[in-house]
């Protein structure tokens, strides 16, 4: 069956970036399809049908029908035409209007001891091959910077504002910051937000602490990814919650799997690029965990912290955008796309929580530098930010297949290492049986960082294995630390290729504290 002819693109948002017109009519599509207009199956017109109606091109058309397809809400069918995508049979219409209870925050918790930190978090580590989530420092534009922060300082002297530039800053954050994260971030990660809904951090952890503070008191249950990122844990211990592993497969995180859901007051998730892992989250998952949280009023925290680093085609759209910001709370960060030491992130967040955010914000650590954050506003906004994501994605990308082909040619039989879709570093399996914290502390007496997987799992066992970090190294550190692999003598791998999701048998289980 044919559908009804799609309505006419939405107007261009009221900001300074206007929309493209294929990326307007994809929005009306997705719109009709997750409200249920278009339902699972359903026939869509065809690209000639539908640019003649809309008066606009069949490219424009084409290239919408391929972002659909691509974030899977319609299928391909050769010679038959494009239908939406029958995954999406079981999954929740999303409501048009704003449905279900209103979550409510809670009262901060204080712990005393915080033994439980990783050293990783408490000081610096040497950056050495193959440490991950480490970005290249060298090719910052620094000059860049440099003439921006004297452009800033000079503005202010003349027009007699250099108090306020130097002297106390906003809890909330600057608003220049606040409208330039909000105009990138709608455009690059799909996220519904306006400068009210953004909040300035120190960070993506900084991020996790303030949300815990703000959202649960202690005893609370909040689901972690298994395997997860070590500060999501530290923070949620930090926060004196009862941490509720929440198993992973190849489609992201998976609820289902989770024996009791009764209580769960916070999801943290990685969707766009699962940490360390790697797999994007599927949209019937998306959609479950959105419908899930409606349903209970419970929040989901959406880390996005390297997915602008997509080698092939658009970063897939934010969770955030998805929900439309009233159950998702969304976190980003400046210290892998610019450099760590900037200590600049940010919360997307309902207007309800801004206040209780920025009065968190103001208790641990008053505000950020203002000078700082309007020299990163020039930056975004002069379009640098964009120009040096560009630069980056091709000199990591550069660096991912430099690293492959060194392993190939040095390790083959010994070490199978994937080759993700984006980001800072990759997995490497490891022979069956290896002992992957045992490899990593051989790794150190060779002078090389190698972290093993085991290391942050919190209850499923999974295939020995390494994340090596390949974004912050030359190519002939890389090349030289392939080699210093070599010198481990590590045994051959076994013909089957093994999946990175698979569980080892009985026998084989094991259980690592995570860093």
């Amino acid at each position: 069956m044919v559908s009804r002819p799609a309505p006419a693109p939405a107007s261009a948002p009221s900001s300074a970036h206007e929309l493209p017109l294929y990326r307007q009519v994809y929005l009306r599509l997705r719109e009709s399809i997750l409200t249920g207009s278009l339902g699972p199956g359903q026939r869509l017109a065809s690209s000639r049908t539908l640019a003649s109606q809309m008066g606009i091109s069949r490219n424009t058309v084409l290239q919408a029908y391929l972002q659909l397809e691509v974030e899977g809400y319609i299928q391909a069918s050769q010679g038959s035409g494009h239908y939406v995508s029958t995954l999406l049979a079981h999954a929740a219409p999303m409501p048009a209007a704003k449905a279900g209870p209103a979550p409510a925050s809670m009262p901060p918790a204080i712990r005393n001891s915080f033994d439980f930190v990783p050293a990783s978090l408490r000081r610096p580590i040497p950056a050495i091959p193959f440490r991950i989530n480490l970005p290249d420092l060298d090719t910052f534009p620094i000059d860049t910077w440099a003439r921006l922060q004297t452009a800033v300082l000079r503005e202010a002297r003349r027009s007699a504002t250099l108090g306020a530039l130097l002297g106390e800053g906003d809890a909330q954050g600057d608003l220049s910051l606040r409208q330039a994260i909000a105009d990138h971030v709608s455009i690059a990660r799909g996220v519904r937000c306006s400068a009210d809904t953004v909040v300035i951090t120190a960070g993506a952890q900084h991020a996790m602490d303030l949300l815990l503070r703000v959202l649960t008191q202690p005893g609370d249950a909040v689901g972690l990814e298994d395997p997860c990122f070590p500060g999501a844990l530290s923070a949620t211990r930090a926060a004196a919650c009862q941490v509720v592993p929440v198993p992973v497969d190849a489609q992201g995180a998976d609820l289902a799997a989770v024996p009791t859901l009764a209580g769960l007051r916070l999801l943290l998730v990685c969707p766009s690029k699962q940490f360390p892992l790697g797999m994007t989250m599927s949209l019937p998952r998306r959609l479950a965990l959105i419908d899930w949280a409606r349903r209970t009023g419970a929040w989901i925290v959406e880390d996005d912290y390297d997915s602008e680093y997509r080698f092939d085609g658009k970063p897939i759209p934010s969770l955030q955008g998805l929900d439309g910001g009233d159950h998702v709370l969304y976190i980003g960060t400046f210290s892998k796309v610019l450099f760590p030491s900037l200590r600049t992130g940010f919360i997307v967040c309902p207007p309800a929580l801004v206040e209780p955010l920025a009065a968190a914000r103001a208790v641990s650590g008053r505000h950020g530098s203002t000078l700082e954050q309007r020299v990163l506003a020039r930056f975004i906004d002069d379009g640098h930010l964009a120009r040096h994501i560009r630069r980056m994605k091709a000199l990591y990308r550069k660096r991912q297949q430099v690293l492959l082909d060194a392993c190939n040619e040095t390790l083959r039989g010994q070490l199978r290492v994937e080759a993700p879709d984006s980001g800072l570093q990759t997995m490497a399996w490891l022979p069956a049986g290896s002992d992957d914290q045992a490899v990593a502390r051989q790794a150190r007496q060779q002078g090389i960082e190698v972290t093993p997987l085991s290391r942050f799992c919190l209850q499923t066992a999974r295939p020995p294995a390494l994340v090596l970090g390949f974004g912050g190294f030359t190519e002939e550190r890389i090349r030289a630390g392939v080699r210093a692999l070599a010198q481990l003598g590590l045994p051959t791998l076994a013909t089957a290729t093994p999946s990175r999701l698979q569980t080892p048998p009985p026998a084989q289980r094991h259980r690592h504290e995570p860093v």
